[in-house]
């Protein structure tokens, strides 16, 4: 089990982000957007910087509200995510009512499961891993794991105990809203388990078409901003070694472990802080720390790269 922290500017103030990680932090959840924009306490900067800056992957969720639509919802967390690069996790959907006294509408509970649905679709259409969080009781009453979403991350809460069988399959489990982590000063910080480790890297895996070649050292040349894709052979090796196209910027947004035997299940993903660059003949190799004992199992790595500069650029395979 990973322990992981959500947290909202407005009523948790992180003082010192390497305690936070002594502390044991794998994750990080920010609120970024809240119905149609950013939410009353203000952006995310801050803490999904602060996560970044000592290696903790991090992750924007969005506080629904009963307008906007779904779809628009979904683009304005994404245009946060992306702005900040919180893609170290998956960008989540947060499904609850406003607080008690709120003068927000609320979504009515036989619209929810329909709002949610349309939300993750929406991230999904976009390139991006959907997530879901709600309580036990509306988990129960919705059953997101029947949404018929594929990889959908469920992140239930409930305190005192864990999910209810009845509300069916979850990979995050939100226990308390008391907690306390040094570094961290606020009257009570939400504290997090995941079992599964499906919520680490927020976009869709690549490579899962059965008939790809599995065999290029080089990727495609791509326009700027967009996505591009390389099969790398490593054979049992521990370190990959890239290079971009001169002077060209490369943001990596993940490294995918891939089986033998493509569109396997149950991938191992391996993830590079958000906002990573790799710059033409970078020094040494890029270490996948952490995981050698899974990487020595792997016939080839997935790299999924965007251009950040204003030309055609490429990644190059230097191992």
């Amino acid at each position: 089990m990973a322990l992981g922290i959500d947290i909202y500017r407005r009523f948790q103030t992180v003082t010192s982000w390497p305690r936070v990680k002594q502390a044991g932090v794998t994750f990080v959840y920010v609120k970024l957007t809240d119905g149609g924009g950013t939410p009353a306490g203000g952006t995310g900067d801050n803490e999904v910087n602060g996560a970044r800056s000592v290696g903790i992957p991090v992750g924007g969720y969005h506080f629904v509200q009963a307008n906007p639509g779904a779809e628009a919802q979904a683009d304005i967390l994404l245009g946060e995510v992306t702005r900040l690069g919180a893609t170290g996790c998956v960008p989540m959907l947060d499904l609850e009512d406003n607080p008690a006294g709120s003068a927000m509408p609320n979504i009515p509970d036989s619209q929810k499961a329909a709002f949610g649905k349309a939300f993750c679709r929406r991230l999904d259409a976009r390139g991006f891993r959907p997530g879901v969080y709600m309580n036990n009781a509306l988990a129960t009453l919705l059953r997101p794991d029947n949404w018929g979403i594929p990889g959908l991350v469920i992140w239930i809460a409930r305190y005192g105990a864990r999910p209810a069988a009845a509300a069916g399959r979850y990979d995050i489990h939100q226990y308390s809203s008391s907690g306390s982590i040094p570094g961290i000063t606020a009257a009570g910080v939400d504290l997090d388990e995941s079992y599964t480790g499906a919520h680490l890297g927020a976009f869709k895996i690549p490579g899962d078409e059965e008939d790809e070649d599995m065999s290029s050292d080089r990727g495609e040349a791509t326009e700027p901003g967009e996505w591009g894709k390389l099969h790398i052979p490593v054979n049992g090796g521990r370190y990959l070694r890239l290079a971009s196209s001169y002077d060209q910027p490369i943001t990596l947004d993940g490294i995918s472990l891939v089986g033998d035997t493509p569109g396997l299940a149950g991938r191992d993903v391996v993830t590079v802080q958000a906002g990573g660059k790799v710059d033409a003949d970078r020094p040494g190799p890029w270490d996948l720390a952490g995981a050698s004992a899974d990487y020595a199992n792997k016939s080839h790595v997935v790299v999924r790269y965007q251009c950040a500069g204003a030309i055609k650029g490429w990644v190059n395979n230097r191992a």
